[in-house]
């Protein structure tokens, strides 16, 4: 009796081949008996729904607070001190209840002179004008003018999202800094650690120094070679490499 033909295909298969074709057929056994399809929580239309809903539903008070608190985690916090801070929101605060103290505020803020750099004064210009349409808006929603205060609400949002865009590249700058900063205090670092050795090397070669002079830079170095390393070794100095000298 002859063997059906899909049999006698799968006996003359070489063995690798259907070790691989058995171990790859059970994986996708595995697969699609053990992976379970979750459910979604809420159909799209419940869940387009509910955003809408949340949305619409979002007070003034919230939307304020909402972008203050962007503002303080990507502005303020990071790139003010405390004292700066606490200024900053008082005299804004103080600012909204008159429109001349308010153009007298922000005729400081373009004269001032600022300790940061390009990018995080860019950064914090459109941090602080954002925060002070906000307290304008809260001003408004005070005085029940609902719409006024959603309009400088609206206004300072642009601006917080100003911030938010350009929160990276005031990062990126602070870090260089701080890189810039660690460089110049490690190179501080190798000149206190060199400096006695060059006045001391300048010592001895006027100690060491043959009457008619150092014939050749050779023998001044071979001369100077073991009293350095003594003077190195007695006073504990350490050599301090850069990483170009470490490769």
């Amino acid at each position: 009796m002859s063997l059906p033909i899909r049999m006698r295909i799968t006996l003359q298969w070489p063995e690798k081949l259907k070790y691989r074709a058995n171990k790859t057929l059970t994986a996708i056994i595995k697969s699609s008996t053990m992976t379970k399809t979750k459910e979604p929580l809420l159909s799209p239309i419940q869940f387009t729904t509910n955003s809408n809903d949340q949305i619409g539903n979002t007070t003034i008070g919230e939307s304020i607070g909402r972008n203050q608190r962007i503002l303080i985690d990507s502005a303020f916090e990071p790139f003010l001190e405390r004292e700066e801070y606490i200024k900053l929101l008082e005299d804004i605060r103080t600012a909204t209840s008159d429109a001349a103290l308010q153009a007298e505020l922000e005729q400081r803020w373009t004269n001032e002179v600022s300790p940061h750099n390009k990018e995080t004064n860019i950064l914090l210009e459109y941090a602080r004008y954002a925060w002070l349409y906000l307290e304008l808006a809260k001003v408004a929603e005070t005085n029940k003018d609902r719409d006024k205060a959603w309009a400088f609400n609206s206004w300072a949002s642009v601006m917080v999202g100003q911030v938010v865009e350009k929160s990276d590249a005031a990062f990126k700058s602070l870090e260089g800094e701080k890189r810039s900063y660690r460089n110049t205090e490690n190179g501080k670092g190798r000149i206190e650690y060199i400096l006695p050795v060059k006045e001391e090397a300048a010592r001895l070669l006027k100690e060491l120094k043959p009457e008619g002079g150092w014939p050749t830079l050779a023998s001044a170095i071979l001369a100077l070679e073991q009293p350095l390393a003594d003077f190195i070794n007695a006073n504990r100095i350490t050599v301090v490499k850069s990483k170009r000298e470490k490769k």
